[in-house]
């Protein structure tokens, strides 16, 4: 790679994780292609990317953005997991590394600018994503409506039931 290769590569990256609030750093070790691929699918289907990067240019890349504290992480192999959403690729990534045993290890990431441990990720990946909270808050708002549509129905019911009772009551007396 030349000079301007490597400039462009890091300017690409510079730019995927501009968008990205959180990125998760990953050591891996004789990790096959098809584990690999498995973790790049699983990631893309959560809208995550997975990215294997020479520490350098992922030095470069964080270089003066709100990723720098993520630095000290770039040690030996390692892949960046990233997204809008930062609790996607936690929870996909704490899933491999149990499932995958020592070939995958959580180092750490950052989370808005600030750094976190890999116990601080695996926090995050129990914590519902983006579209689960959008799902509750929807269904929280939904629901008031519901509710007060609920509470003046109930009224007209009440009153449907002690007529529908007082008939049944007079019509019994009428039959004997």
């Amino acid at each position: 790679m030349n000079k301007q290769q490597k400039q462009d590569r890091v300017d690409q990256l510079r730019a995927e994780l501009a968008v990205a609030s959180g990125i998760v750093v990953v050591g891996y070790n004789a990790l096959t292609v098809e584990e690999s691929t498995a973790l790049r699918v699983a990631l893309r289907k959560q809208s995550a990317k997975l990215r294997m990067v020479k520490n350098a240019l992922a030095r470069l890349s964080i270089q003066g953005t709100r990723h720098e504290g993520m630095s000290p992480l770039l040690t030996g192999s390692n892949f960046l997991a990233f997204s809008a959403d930062p609790v996607a690729p936690a929870k996909v990534l704490v899933k491999a590394a149990k499932d995958a045993g020592e070939k995958i290890v959580i180092k750490g990431g950052v989370l808005n600018g600030k750094a976190m441990s890999a116990s601080d990720v695996n926090a995050l990946s129990s914590l519902p994503g983006l579209n689960e909270l959008r799902a509750m808050f929807l269904g929280t708002l939904a629901a008031v409506p519901q509710k007060f549509v609920g509470q003046l129905a109930a009224v007209p019911r009440g009153m449907v039931t002690v007529l529908s009772a007082r008939r049944d009551k007079l019509s019994e007396g009428a039959a004997a």
